[in-house]
């Protein structure tokens, strides 16, 4: 979609906050930083959406969201599938948890970048038989690296919810910048997820 360039780090971080696409004015000031990234970087402009951004320290050798992988991987798909074939986002405290609170709408698109190079990889296929979590680190083989694209440092992409993406282990212990914009369609809310006083949200 486009390239952004990541503010200096700061280590600010909010988790599937609810702020107006294409409108800073709707984000809390301590996220001020990312004013130009949310002025031009949305699906529908004035749409609801949902902004995580994510300033965290990553050790050596360690992928940035790995310790809630369960396989050798952090191979996962953004939403899981449950029995019934309802879309849904984990819950009771971080990624993957049940029970769940949050579905998702089918066509619900995620728009990822972050500023390490080589820190992400994406396959351009649909794994419409996720699990219940979103986690296919079992499918591993399917997805061999061969195949992948690797992001690069402000590299834009846009996803699905049962797009399989992988956070790799960096190359050395860095301060890494994770944005991510999910479209509307997200229905529920779980308790974790940062409150936006210009935005309710249920």
């Amino acid at each position: 979609m486009q390239t952004i360039n990541f503010p200096n780090f700061s280590g600010v971080r909010c988790l599937m906050m609810p702020f107006i696409q294409g409108e800073p004015s709707s984000v809390p000031s301590m996220y001020a930083a990312y004013n130009d990234i949310i002025s031009n970087t949305f699906f529908k402009r004035g749409n609801i959406g949902f902004l995580t951004i994510d300033e965290s320290f990553v050790q050596a050798g360690q992928p940035h969201r790995g310790a809630r992988a369960k396989f050798g991987r952090a191979l996962h798909t953004e939403a899981g599938k449950d029995p019934n074939q309802n879309y849904r986002w984990g819950s009771g405290g971080g990624w993957g948890k049940a029970p769940h609170r949050v579905t998702l709408d089918r066509d619900v698109k995620i728009i990822l970048s972050n500023n390490i190079d080589d820190s992400c990889a994406i396959w351009d296929s649909t794994h419409e038989n996720t699990s219940e979590d979103g986690d296919i680190g079992y499918a591993a083989n399917v997805y061999p690296y061969v195949d992948a694209t690797f992001l690069k440092a402000g590299e834009v992409h846009e996803i699905g919810i049962l797009t399989p993406h992988e956070s790799l282990p960096v190359q050395e212990s860095c301060n890494r910048q994770f944005l991510r914009i999910i479209s509307s369609g997200v229905h529920g809310r779980e308790e974790y997820f940062t409150q936006n006083p210009f935005v309710a949200f249920a």
